[in-house]
């Protein structure tokens, strides 16, 4: 009996996701035959509600897809290293006060909703950035977006990260030890090892949440669809403004039932985003199962 509703609940979630995808490719459907992949994916011009009821919109999604993934990546460049140094410490270095202190409030910061992230980043963070952003500009951009993201999925990483090298069984650390090993050799290469299933599961996480994040990103990106130039602001150009696929998305949806286009432009987009994700997730545990079977 509790076989079959276990079975039930997982053919459950797989037939939601399906659903899912289903809904997103009708009604993205129609973007295909109005607008065209090659437009859609190789153009940068993305401003679906220009001109509704004239059909002088353009659809080039280039620039959100481009803004995800680059915000997406400074934020796991920024929060894996720390999130794993949390883990670290709460795992191995100091235990008592990570258990008693670290740990909690860690899981504190998981519960905080996103909106009070992007809210703080725009009051505290913008101003900062302010003052190394170029002229007129107001410090808004992948940066400020990218640091936020780190800290809004640090919490995950780490807790995730924490309880697989706590499952870590303790005759790994002893024996590393116990052959003249240092603490530092033994996390490095005994611990993480072992512990790669969860870390990596917390990295997909963390990616997952990132990259479905909208309001957050909303608050401090700027929301403009154009490419910055890096070859002539080179890393300036993390501090110009830019847009993602999630606040394309949400962008104009007041606009939804008077723009069929826009509104299949947006559809379509929703379902890049998701497939993203999925690829994502799916190449990481190919990755994963690879380096096991190495391993034996």
């Amino acid at each position: 009996m509790a076989r079959r509703l276990l079975l039930g609940g997982a053919a459950v979630n797989v037939i939601l996701v399906l659903l899912v995808v289903v809904f997103l490719a009708v009604r993205a459907a129609p973007a295909v035959k109005n607008i065209g992949l090659g437009t859609f994916f190789g153009s940068a011009d993305w401003q679906p509600d220009a001109g509704i009821g004239f059909g002088v919109g353009a659809f080039g999604a280039l620039s959100p897809i481009v803004g995800s993934l680059s915000v997406v990546i400074l934020a796991l460049i920024i929060a894996v290293p720390l999130a794993l140094a949390v883990a670290i410490l709460v795992s191995d270095t100091n235990r008592n006060l990570g258990e008693r202190i670290v740990r909690p409030a860690v899981e504190v910061f998981v519960g905080i909703p996103s909106v009070v992230y992007g809210y703080l980043g725009f009051l505290a963070l913008l101003p900062l950035l302010r003052h190394i952003a170029p002229p007129g500009r107001d410090g808004s951009g992948v940066l400020a977006a990218g640091l936020v993201l780190a800290v809004m999925i640090i919490p995950t990483v780490a807790t995730i990260s924490i309880d697989g090298l706590l499952s870590v069984p303790a005759s790994l650390r002893e024996g590393s030890l116990a052959l003249g090993a240092t603490q530092w050799q033994t996390i490095r290469r005994v611990l993480l090892p072992a512990a790669r299933a969860s870390i990596i599961s917390g990295i997909v996480l963390g990616f997952a949440r990132a990259m479905g994040e909208a309001l957050a990103v909303a608050l401090v990106i700027g929301d403009v669809n154009v490419i910055p130039d890096i070859g002539k602001y080179g890393l300036g150009a993390l501090l110009q403004p830019f847009t993602t696929m999630t606040v394309a998305i949400t962008d104009g949806v007041d606009k939804l039932a008077i723009n069929p286009d826009g509104t299949a432009a947006r559809y379509m987009l929703a379902l890049v985003l998701l497939v993203v994700t999925f690829v994502s997730i799916l190449l990481v545990r190919l990755v994963s199962r690879g380096r096991k079977a190495t391993r034996a």
